[in-house]
């Protein structure tokens, strides 16, 4: 009879951790969702574009040097550093119809073919910034009115480490 009670109250505790975990990983990406949309309505305010290249880094370094931490999990990847999390919370709030994107298309110079877009996203859904949002809004402010290239140049002074599989490691240290 002990061992019975023994058995549920660990899957019951089991199952209230799983529960209370999940409902973090929901905050923690409600928070991220708001945050993008906060973002896109601080460019659109600054009448500027963020481009996904842009939202990533304009991410990484709210994680790192504003210290929020929303998990997002920065990775070296080719145009530094990526988060994964970050793109797929973007992915969302486009099937939602809260953000959009527009942009031009890339051409294949020989076969005239799409082989790209250079794309910015725009925040679709009504959204008003709240109280609590003026610190992070201001930050947002900052980087947003920089150019793509000012915050990579920035970022591969600073953070070196996330371009080390960079394809324009070189670029950056020869165009400035």
């Amino acid at each position: 009879m002990v061992q019975i009670g023994v058995v549920l109250s660990v899957k019951f505790l089991y199952t209230l951790f799983t529960l209370i975990l999940g409902l973090l990983v929901m905050l923690i990406e409600d928070r991220i969702y708001h945050l993008i949309k906060l973002l896109l309505y601080t460019a659109k305010e600054e009448n500027t574009q963020v481009t996904p290249t842009k939202l990533q880094k304009i991410f990484f370094l709210l994680e790192k040097e504003k210290g929020v931490n929303l998990g997002l999990d920065f990775k070296p990847w080719f145009f530094g550093a990526n988060s994964s999390k970050l793109q797929d919370c973007v992915s969302r709030l486009i099937d939602l119809g809260d953000i959009d994107w527009d942009g031009d298309e890339v051409k294949d110079p020989i076969s005239d073919a799409v082989i790209a877009y250079k794309k910015y996203y725009i925040l679709t859904s009504e959204f008003k910034p709240e109280k609590e949002d003026k610190e992070v809004q201001a930050f947002f402010r900052e980087w947003v009115i920089k150019s793509k290239d000012e915050i990579l140049k920035y970022m591969y002074n600073k953070y070196p480490e996330y371009f080390k599989y960079s394809i324009i490691g070189d670029k950056i240290k020869i165009k400035f």
